[in-house]
């Protein structure tokens, strides 16, 4: 494999920075010079870094079971078992260590430097580009990219770009396009001969209006069962009903939370053609089942004959979700256990293991949201991240057909299919760091 003396890297993102930077690192571990610039249509890079988990960036999750880690892409985890064996999320916290920054893992595995603020990361690749005299060009799109081979040289990529330091052309000997889901990326894709899957948004919450929930927004559940139904045989794979399981938020326009979060991504594309529309059935009791909840309902009632219904309730429920479940079931909420029926109990147990809300349309969360849908991974070697239309040319991130569940996923593809090219473009395609 020949070292490549110049790599254009397009898209100032996540996978971009860390790309460039590896191949740096890469460069100088063999002791050569290399021309690394990094081109970004805007005036701004690193847009989804900085406001990733509310501003604290949620780097990676810590999972170092590769299986186990590919396992929550609904997109492309088959493909990332091969890179992931060789840069996983173990080996990102190696990484940010060697560079200064200390990642610390929640209860629920996600993974954010110590500091708690985005801003570290952002410096971190800040002075590694500065480090390694990686040139950065903001408001500099790329217009075209053109294979050439000057007076009968070896092949290189020309680039047509926009305003910037620069209007014109600039030649490079491999290019790496990470992109994200930018529509420029996917024109650039295109005319190299790439093709791009259906695109969806993934990770969005549901718009839902019912009494059950209205007024409650804030309230949330650590624990529901979800199943998600979706008129007819929807999409290629004829799947119609999906099912998740753990934290709900209630929102002013419907249901959000952890849950809620990977339920959308697993049923992106679906979703999208039933025009977001459905019929999500939630058991509010998380796994207990119905004959547990009613005995629950009765153990309750028979300990607390002369209490109200309104001041004594499930323990896992807000209160202010169970005076609501009360007046949806038509009950007085001033009533005493005592006065409540067989019937009743049947109608409570009903509502709180099966409530059936529909669904009429997704709330997306503006610049953080994620996109199913790319270049099709059938015509990437995921051994270099090469394309196998046009060799040379590279994709990393999420401008590939592979999109992660909430939790660290989505940023752990951009390093994994980063680095992995940068290796290849090095001449270097084994081994970790």
């Amino acid at each position: 494999m020949s070292l490549n003396n110049s790599i254009a890297v397009i898209g100032g993102g996540a996978a971009g920075f860390f790309s460039a930077i590896c191949a740096a690192q890469l460069a100088l571990q063999k002791g050569f010079s290399v021309d690394i610039q990094i081109f970004e249509a805007s005036d701004q890079v690193l847009k989804k870094v900085r406001i990733s988990g509310g501003g604290r960036c949620n780097v990676t999750h810590h999972c170092f079971d590769v299986k186990m880690f590919c396992k929550n892409y609904p997109r492309g985890s088959r493909e990332l078992l091969s890179p992931m064996q060789r840069f996983q999320a173990s080996d990102t916290v190696e990484w940010f260590k060697n560079a200064g920054v200390q990642l610390v893992a929640e209860a629920d595995g996600r993974m954010f430097p110590d500091t708690n603020s985005s801003e570290t990361i952002i410096d971190c690749f800040f002075n590694l580009i500065e480090k390694h005299n990686i040139k950065l060009n903001t408001n500099c799109p790329v217009k075209a990219i053109e294979v050439v081979s000057p007076n009968g040289s070896q092949k290189k990529f020309k680039l047509t770009t926009g305003k910037g330091p620069f209007d014109g052309k600039n030649t490079a000997d491999a290019v790496l396009v990470a992109t994200g889901s930018v529509a420029g990326g996917y024109r650039l894709a295109e005319s190299l001969g790439h093709s791009i899957t259906e695109r969806a948004p993934s990770l969005f919450s549901f718009i839902i209006q019912d009494d059950l929930i209205a007024g409650l927004e804030g309230l949330s559940f650590k624990d529901a069962s979800l199943k998600l139904t979706l008129p007819g045989k929807v999409g290629k794979t004829g799947k119609n009903i999906f099912k998740q399981r753990g934290p709900v938020l209630i929102t002013h326009w419907g249901l959000s939370g952890p849950a809620i979060l990977k339920l959308s991504a697993w049923a992106a594309r679906e979703m999208k053609q039933s025009a977001y529309t459905g019929t999500l059935t939630i058991n509010w009791m998380g796994a207990e089942n119905s004959n547990e909840v009613e005995s629950r309902l009765n153990k309750m009632k028979s300990a607390n004959l002369k209490s109200y219904l309104k001041n004594v309730y499930p323990d896992t429920l807000p209160k202010r979700f169970w005076l609501s479940l009360l007046d949806k079931c038509s009950i007085d909420q001033d009533k005493q256990w005592a006065q409540i029926s067989k019937k009743e109990v049947a109608q409570l147990c009903n509502v709180l293991v099966a409530s059936q809300l529909n669904i009429s349309g997704q709330n997306r969360f503006k610049d953080e949201f994620v996109e199913c849908g790319g270049v099709a991974l059938r015509e990437i070697d995921f051994k270099s991240m090469e394309s196998k239309i046009c060799p040379g040319l590279y994709f990393a991130g999420e401008i590939l057909d592979v999109d992660g569940i909430t939790g660290g996923f989505n940023f752990q593809n951009a390093w994994t299919t980063g680095w992995v090219a940068a290796q290849h473009m090095m001449g270097s395609n084994s081994g970790t760091t």
